[in-house]
């Protein structure tokens, strides 16, 4: 495998060329670094920094932890050095560049602010607020990658983000309501099951939120993974874990390199017994993760289940919680209708999982290729990114969490359905009836779908009342039509 030719393999497909013919200016790198890191997965090679010499701020430590006196632009220097030894990118102290990203501190809500005569977007950021940041930051990477990428076109906006009770709110004005910063989980213990775009994006942002650590996955550092994952080319052929566990020091890493799915469940009977995680984010997107998620519930174990839809247009996270006696994630997998699918390449197995209930027999069959490729890192990370905030809430004793987490629990909306594109129909309706990129919602018991009254968990036991009907009333064709006609349009007799 020739890790320069490979190292962009995965996103070729979709962005062919990518913004190689680029050039982005970087104001406030401490807060703009995260944009520039997914940029350059992007294929950015070309970086024109406006201030050389600020120091390193706190955002900075994701990519790598300042030196004494190191300014931001030595630590990014640094990091991509290490992300990508083949390709470094072309650092510029001055020069035309296709737009401005500027980072500021504020108070307020986080914002981003586009000026479209300057070719300039806008970060204001309140000090501390880690989320905020990771928000802000894929946002204005995926809106810059596809204003460069000529997909769509710069234009004056101004973009508030969380406030009003959900952290995952975009207005176009501020919102009133609480922020907060990550709240420290000492001494909590997380698993990480599955260590590629999404578990070992999850490492990166709880790493010093978390006391120690459990990972599994039991495969090596490829090529191209460098260009999506916490790993650099330095590392291909090691280990995931391995090489993870060096990174998450000194917190104690237990790293397991092997499945613990279909084909060996006692062992993960056997480490839950051993040493009980406070919670489990399960990010391989295959059969495992349905095998493993009904010992997790026996367990009593708390668990965030990640999956990325064809392309990782799309996306849904599961908040589990079996002690509070929230749905299983079998409870809402193939059983949730939240309207017409992406048209994007799809595979039957993918699109069973919401629009059909699939047979005991298939289920495991079904989770196989639920795959995130092809993808870029903009993608995954916001994946990550929302995995992360629901594993903290899921630590958190129940008076600590915050509102939307507590609303969440209470009405039984624990699955979010998050938007990395908007896809209008040829009919003009919108994918998953999801009307802007960013956009996250709640799923829960009141959209599930089937042909019966009630639906029970094959998992959990949990009966649940089918409130989206899917077979046709009885009766000759003739009544069947003038049913539906006057569905679809009351007006008629």
């Amino acid at each position: 495998m020739n890790a320069r030719s490979d190292y962009f393999q995965r996103v070729r497909p979709l962005i062919g060329q990518g913004l190689s013919r680029s050039a982005v200016a970087f104001r406030g790198l401490s807060i703009t670094g995260r944009v520039l890191d997914l940029l350059a997965a992007c294929m950015l090679r070309t970086v024109v920094v406006r201030e050389p010499d600020e120091a390193a701020g706190w955002p900075l430590s994701g990519e790598c932890a300042a030196r004494g006196g190191e300014s931001a632009l030595e630590v990014l220097r640094r990091w991509f050095a290490w992300k990508n030894e083949h390709e470094p990118l072309e650092w510029r102290a001055d020069g035309p560049a296709d737009l401005e990203i500027v980072g500021e501190w504020g108070f307020g809500a986080p914002a981003v602010i586009v000026d479209a005569a300057a070719r300039t977007v806008r970060m204001r950021l309140p000090p501390g607020d880690r989320f905020a940041h990771l928000d802000l930051s894929c946002h204005v990477a995926r809106e810059v990658r596809d204003v460069l990428l000529g997909r769509k076109l710069l234009q004056d906006s101004s973009t508030f983000f969380g406030g009003g009770g959900w952290p995952f709110a975009q207005a176009p004005r501020e919102v009133a309501g609480s922020r907060r910063a990550p709240l420290p989980v000492a001494g909590k213990h997380v698993m990480v099951v599955g260590c590629g775009s999404v578990g070992s994006g999850v490492a990166r942002t709880l790493r010093d939120l978390a006391a120690r650590w459990t990972l599994v996955d039991g495969s090596p550092v490829s090529a191209f993974n460098p260009s999506r994952q916490w790993f650099g080319l330095g590392e291909v052929g090691m280990l995931k874990v391995e090489a993870l566990a060096e990174r998450l020091a000194p917190a104690p890493v237990c790293a397991i390199s092997q499945s613990l799915g279909v084909k060996d469940t006692g062992l993960l009977e056997r480490q839950l017994a051993d040493d009980r995680p406070d919670v489990v984010v399960l990010a391989t997107g295959t059969r495992d993760d349905a095998a493993i998620a009904p010992t997790l519930w026996s367990a009593g174990v708390p668990h965030v289940v990640a999956y990325a839809y064809p392309q990782a247009r799309f996306f849904e996270v599961t908040t589990v919680l079996p002690e509070e006696h929230t749905p299983c994630a079998h409870c809402f997998r193939g059983h949730l209708y939240r309207g017409v699918e992406s048209q994007a390449p799809i595979p039957d197995e993918v699109a069973s999982f919401l629009y059909s209930r699939p047979e005991a027999s298939d289920r495991d069959r079904l989770y196989v290729d639920l795959v995130a490729e092809p993808a870029t890192k903009i993608e995954t990370s916001r994946i990550a990114d929302v995995v992360s905030r629901c594993a903290v809430e899921a630590m958190l004793e129940p008076g600590r969490r915050s509102a939307w987490m507590a609303r969440m629990l209470a009405e039984g909306t624990t699955c979010l359905l998050g938007a990395n594109a908007v896809e209008r129909r040829e009919d003009g309706r919108l994918a998953y009836g999801m009307t802007h990129a960013g956009q996250v919602v709640r799923l829960g018991l009141s959209d599930v779908a089937g042909a019966e009254e009630r639906i029970t968990c094959e998992s959990c036991g949990r009966r649940m009342d089918v409130v989206h009907r899917t077979e046709l009333p009885e009766g000759d064709e003739a009544a069947v039509d003038l049913g539906l006609l006057g569905a679809l349009e009351p007006g008629l007799p």
